[in-house]
């Protein structure tokens, strides 16, 4: 059997060898290596491509060959095979989306963690030189490249006018024998600096955000724009429709620009440093996420909204009193739980069914056959409205299909 790898190798080897010993006959003849090196890489090699190359790559081959002779010329085996050489677009983005999300984090602590969860990757090097290539060279993250950003600084004009949202990892809780993450929720006036709500919970989920949200509306009224990053909470439709029902105008960060974010970021910092720092004091620890919150809103309400704000040089709650004049309220009559709720388009089957989540409900069976809207809480489900054409008709029920089957309702359910 032939060697396939030596075949595809010998050429190669050979127009190496071929230069090589050019290079020889000229030093032998007189002249300077120098010389023969850019008068070599003048003149294309009689390989496949024809093409020149370059005085070092000619120095390399002729140094490799007089220590290893022929086989030295042998092209080497990639150590990274295997492996990926190039980096696609939708890799580049996951990459620089975590490193814009640990900023303080050293690209190698990155590496290794992700390489602990199983994650293919490629080299280490070649992770380096795509970061670099996005002006994130080690230097500039060192630097606080991540932190900080060509941007310009900026104010909103008014209270309410802007808030911001974000999401950030909080302390560990005990609960029992078992110990239970938190992630932190922030919203933040960017004009007074006041926090109209901030709240621990189990997870980063678009259910903890609305809540957050709509506790922040029902104490510091409406803002008319709202700033976020490109976190799925944030950027899906049932927030958007829930946006579009307030009125209030949602805008996201562009992606890898963490540090358009600051101020709430830097409220974030406050918080841990301020706050939960103080958890670790003996007596002060919190015994579940309810007692967490507690503390945290004490502290919210008597320490950072009383503490004079560095860049405003009023305290964030007097900021807000001075403005609250032109904050936009929602209408009384308007149920503020129904502006949080999705919206699915149904046919109503034969049987005056519709299937939600997987889950079987009733509704009228004068709208059988028609298209009908839900409107509903996706994350308690308590309740669910039917609508058909813009108008309100009724309520549907979970479907009890064990029922039915005694009742003889089975016979009229579709059997296509």
């Amino acid at each position: 059997m032939k060697n396939n790898t030596f075949e595809a190798q010998a050429p190669v080897a050979l127009t190496r060898f071929m230069a090589v010993n050019h290079i020889e006959e000229a030093i032998r003849g007189g002249l300077c290596l120098a010389t023969v090196l850019r008068e070599a890489a003048l003149r294309p090699w009689p390989d496949e491509s024809g093409r020149c190359y370059a005085v070092r790559t000619l120095e390399d081959w002729f140094y490799a060959y007089r220590k290893g002779g022929f086989p030295a010329l042998q092209p080497q085996e990639r150590s990274d095979k295997g492996t990926w050489r190039i980096i696609d677009d939708e890799f580049g983005a996951w990459l620089l989306d975590q490193v814009t999300r640990n900023p303080k984090l050293q690209v190698t602590v990155l590496y290794e963690h992700w390489k602990a969860q199983g994650i293919r990757l490629p080299s280490k090097r070649s992770v380096y030189r795509y970061l670099e290539r996005q002006g994130l060279s080690r230097g500039a993250i060192r630097a606080g490249r991540l932190e900080t950003g060509p941007t310009k600084a900026f104010e909103a004009g008014a209270v309410n006018e802007l808030w911001m949202v974000d999401f950030s990892p909080g302390p560990m809780l005990r609960v029992g024998e078992k110990v239970v993450s938190t992630q932190l929720c922030v919203l933040l006036d960017d004009y007074s600096r006041l926090i109209p709500f901030s709240a621990y919970y189990s997870a980063a989920d678009t259910a903890s955000f609305h809540q957050a949200f709509k506790e922040a509306v029902q104490r510091r009224g409406l803002p008319r724009k709202l700033y976020t990053d490109q976190g799925g909470p944030f950027t899906n439709a049932h927030t958007r429709l829930v946006c579009a029902n307030l009125g209030v105008r949602l805008l996201h960060a562009k992606p890898y620009h963490a540090w358009s974010k600051g101020k709430v970021e830097r409220v974030i910092q406050t918080i841990q440093k301020g706050f939960e720092a103080t958890l670790s004091i003996e007596g002060n620890r919190a015994e579940d996420l309810d007692e967490l919150n507690h503390k945290l809103s004490v502290w919210i309400q008597t320490v950072y909204h009383n503490r004079v704000h560095g860049s405003t040089g009023l305290a964030p709650i007097v900021r807000y009193q001075h403005g609250i004049a032109g904050v936009r309220r929602l209408d009384e009559e308007q149920n503020l739980e129904e502006l949080f709720y999705a919206r699915e388009s149904r046919k109503v089957r034969k049987d005056g069914t519709v299937r939600i989540k997987r889950v079987l409900y009733e509704v009228d069976l004068s709208l059988r056959a028609l298209k009908i809207e839900l409107r509903f809480d996706p994350f308690t489900m308590k309740r669910v409205e039917v609508w058909y054409q813009d108008r309100f008709v009724g309520l549907a029920r979970q479907a009890n299909v064990t029922l039915n089957g005694q009742n003889g309702g089975s016979r009229l359910y579709d059997k296509a």
